[in-house]
Order: C-alpha cells, then structure tokens, then sequence
C-alpha cells in the first residue's frame, strides 16, 4: 500500500489520560485496531525483506519493553536482593497512597500525597516480582539513572525520589494530571501552525536537552508527552524514559526498539544514533498538523515496510493549506539518510518553529555549557558547599554524569585537560572561544590543578534543583558546622577548605560575602539564602 493521507484517521482505546507510566505502557498507540508493543523472539519467522541504498535489511516488528504476548514464566521472578543496589527509606513513611492512576505491563500508578507538605505527585510502583531478568533490573535503573540525569528541565517531568522494599520498586515524581498529547490531538483532528510549532519546541527542546546531555530516547511518540494540568495552556512534559539510553557521539545501536508509526528506518536497519529521535520527532510534528502519521498500513509489518520505503505525502488535504515552512521542515526531519537529517539544534533555529519566525539573539547553549555557566558565576563556598552534595548523593542520581566525564575524559586517566574539555564541548554541539573555554576550566578547577578531576566535574555539572533540596543543603551545611553549634566558623571553613586541597583562598572575604549579619560566622539561614541564589552576594539581593 503506497503511502498517503487519505487513510484512517488515529484512535486509541486509552485507559486513563492521567497516568504518568512509563515502562511497561499497554496504552495501544495506532490506527483501527492498534497492535500492542512487541519483542519478537529471535527465531520469529514472519520477517519481509527490503532494500535502501543496495542494502538489503531485514524489517523485524519492534520491540517496546517487553512483549505483552510473548510467554514468559512469570511466578518466581528474578532472585534479586536489590535493584537499586542501596537501602531507601519507607515509601509509607513519607506518602500516603492514593488512586491508581494507570496501570502498565510492568507496574502501577498511584496518586500519592507528601504527608509533610501535604503535595500531590505520582508514583509509579514497579513489581519485582515481574523483573525476571537481569536486563529488566538493568532497564529499570537505567530509567531512574536518565531521569535524574535530566532533572530541572522545564519540559521533563521531575523525578522526587526512589524507594525500595521487598516487593517494588516506586518512583515518585510530579503529576501530571491533564491528559496526554496523543488524547488532545484525538480531540482536535489536528493543531493550528502556530499551536503545532509551541508542541514542536517543546518536543524538539527535550531532545536537545536529551542529546547534549549524552541520553537517546528511542521512544518518542504523542502518548509520552503529558499535560500539567487540563488548561489549555498547560505545559507538557515527557514522561517515559523506559527505553531511553546513555550514548558516546559517534556510538553505533543495533536492537530494534520504539513503535509503531514513529520508529526511524535505520532502527529497523539495526544500525542508528540519536538522529532517530529527530525522526520520531518529525512523525509527531506531521500528525500535529495533519491528524495521520506519514507512514501507515493496516498491519505493523506493512508499516515498517512504508516507513523504510513509503513515499512521504505532503500534497494530499490538509497539506495543501499548509505553509511551505512547516513542509520544508517535516521533509528535514523525514529524510531517511540520518546523517542528512537535522540535529535538533538545527531544527530549533529553523524559521518555521522559532517563537515569531525570528532567530534567537545567540546560538542555543547545550545543557553541558548552561550548567558549567552557571557554577562559574558562583561563589567559592557554594562550590565547595556542591562538591560535599555531589559526594553524597546516589548513585543512580550521578549515573548519567560519571558517563558524560568518561566520554569527555577521552585518555582515562581520570582527569580532564582544557583540550579534552575543548573537544568534549565540541561533542555535544558547543563550540566556544579559547579564552571562554579557559573561564569554565578555572571555575571547575577549584584545586587549580590545570585539570578537572572527577569530583570537581560532578560538582559543576549538577542541576542546581538538586543542590537547592533542604535535606542536600542541611547535610553540606552540617559538614562545615562541625561542632553542630548551628553556625559556620571561619576557622572550620577554613579547616573544610583544607581538607579538599584548597588554599590561598581570603577566608575573611569569602565568610564576609556570605555573612549577613556581620556576625562573623554563618548561620543556616545565611547558608540556604547563598545556596538558593546563583546572583547572592553581599553586593546583590540581601535577605529582608
């Protein structure tokens, strides 16, 4: 079947439009009848053969997690002690649980309400006893892992905490209770340009965010994407990283993963990067506007058979209305050669997505440059103050930076020199002049060393959403207060300054700038202003 806009319009027999579920979704997602996510076994003989560019490939359904029907012994499950490989505290202890929210092959999501404040979140609670494999154990760390990783993005939906006891795994993070994307498009039929082009920058944001921070999603698609609330402004968030992966620039995938509809061809070549996400990102964006995906057929196989080979409609209703910009940047994103494609970048300066059609003042910064900008406008106590943070934190909250500092640390030799720095930020799409590349090295020098240790790394690139938590700041806090008197001293700033093989710093100074009171030590409340403001200073905003 040739590929065109006439066919069927998108349905979708969803449970509840609230959920926030990740792995495991049993949400169906395509037209008429929509097939499940699948993983085929290997020897799975149904297979059609195709060709690209003289190579001949082999179209295999697509995995999504795992297999709603594929047989499995599900009674015992895998004999593991822990899968987040330390002790939590007690979910109970600290929410009480509340409706289910929607329910997936692999867990279940509840509304649960913090007992302290009180505030609404989800928590999505992952039986063990379903984790039958050590890469099912792997996918849900990983997961946690990523989303720690992206914490503070504005469009990513923030992780709150990870708990554990002896029959799940729960997950606590925002609520996001006003549907998804995919419902809202149902609703419509399709989005006007302009609201299409507000979905695009979002959507494309988070893949920029994701991309320079060294993740790939490989599962973009309108039911990840989720309302806030039910405004019709309401910002959306992306919700699932169950598939999501770390990748090295360059690093070649070969498992077939993702959906139906929005998989790229060289997934289902077995040879792709994260210029896959640039596609499924362009299949979102043409059913925004038109209301029917690019590629479809009536069975899955059919559909990865047009996907690789299908010829892209951008002439039959409603295109015809449609701006030559808008199609001009679907053909880009569409385009099968991946190397051909646009980064995601690119397609955010393109004129069609850009807020009014006109470009930004200066080049988009990459997540790496904002966050390494950020610790070098700081204080030296605040970095000092980070550093203790970043020593005491989990270890799947820092997973995804301990990646990010072996790909830049190109020699392993466990530090980072200004070249590797030079050609790690050239990596992740930021390209800087020496002199501003030599700032960022000396802000994240904090030894002067000449080169960036592990630690120091950890520390700079930090989201400050995670400094900024009340039980991470009493904790640096308390280090510092050694003889818990309930305030910082210059001599025990001094002996915490030795102790991380820093010197020559104006201890005097350093306390003065934080000091508000002029009492010559610092109190907690001092310390927490300092910690909560990027800008603080005796010269800045002083606390009232």
């Amino acid at each position: 079947m040739g590929n065109t806009c006439s066919g069927p319009t998108l349905n979708k027999d969803s449970a509840d439009s609230s959920k926030t579920d990740g792995k495991g979704s049993d949400s169906n997602n395509v037209q008429n009848t929509p097939p499940p996510h699948l993983q085929i076994p290997r020897d799975q003989d149904e297979k059609s053969t195709n060709s690209q560019n003289g190579d001949d490939i082999v179209v295999e359904d697509v995995k999504r997690n795992k297999s709603s029907n594929l047989k499995r012994v599900m009674s015992a499950g895998l004999q593991v002690d822990t899968v987040l490989g330390r002790k939590t505290g007690n979910l109970k202890d600290i929410y009480t649980l509340g409706r289910k929210l929607g329910q997936g092959q692999f867990g279940t999501t509840f509304l649960c309400v913090d007992k302290a404040q009180p505030k609404e979140f989800a928590c999505k609670s992952i039986a063990k006893r379903k984790l039958t494999t050590e890469e099912d154990v792997e996918d849900v760390r990983r997961e946690i892992q990523i989303m720690h990783h992206l914490a503070g993005h504005p469009s990513v939906v923030q992780i709150v905490g990870a708990y554990e006891d002896a029959v799940a795994v729960h997950v606590v993070m925002e609520l996001c209770a006003g549907g998804e994307l995919f419902d809202r498009i149902i609703k419509r039929g399709h989005y006007s340009e302009k609201k299409a082009a507000e979905l695009a920058r979002v959507i494309v944001g988070v893949v920029e965010a994701c991309h320079s921070l060294g993740v790939m999603h490989r599962d973009l698609k309108p039911e990840n994407f989720l309302f806030v609330n039910e405004k019709e402004e309401s910002s959306l968030k992306t919700i699932d990283f169950g598939l999501s992966v770390f990748f090295r620039p360059g690093e070649t995938f070969t498992d077939v993963v993702g959906s139906p509809y929005y998989v790229a061809p060289e997934v289902l070549h077995k040879r792709y990067g994260p210029e896959c996400d640039i596609w499924s990102a362009g299949v979102i964006i043409y059913i925004l506007l038109s209301g029917v995906p690019p590629f479809w057929d009536e069975t899955e196989q059919g559909i990865f058979e047009q996907i690789v080979k299908g010829e892209l409609d951008l002439v039959s209703e409603p295109w015809p209305a449609i701006s030559e910009s808008a199609k001009d940047l679907v053909r880009k994103m569409l385009v099968r050669d991946p190397k051909k494609r646009l980064t995601a970048h690119k397609v955010l300066c393109h004129p069609w997505v850009r807020v009014g059609g006109v470009a930004p003042d200066k080049p988009l910064d990459s997540a790496v440059l904002s966050r390494l900008n950020q610790f070098s406008a700081m204080n030296k106590l605040k970095k000092i103050a980070i550093r203790v943070i970043a020593e005491n934190l989990s270890g799947e909250e820092i997973a995804g930076l301990k990646q990010m500092f072996k790909m830049i640390d190109a020699d392993n030799s466990g530090h980072i020199t200004l070249e590797e720095l030079k050609k790690g930020l050239e990596k992740v799409g930021s390209k800087l002049k020496d002199s501003e590349i030599n700032s960022l090295m000396q802000a994240a020098d904090m030894d002067n060393s000449g080169t960036i240790d592990y630690g120091e790394f950890i520390a700079a690139m930090l989201h400050l959403n995670k400094v900024q938590k009340q039980d991470h700041m009493y904790a640096a806090f308390s280090y510092f207060d050694q003889d818990g008197s309930g305030y910082i001293t210059q001599e025990e700033l001094q002996q915490a300054c030795e102790k991380f093989g820093l010197s020559n710093i104006p201890m005097e100074e350093l306390m003065h700038e934080v000091d508000q009171d002029n009492d010559g030590r610092i109190d907690y409340n001092e310390f927490v202003a300092m910690m909560q403001d990027t800008g603080f200073g005796k010269n800045g905003n002083k606390r009232v």
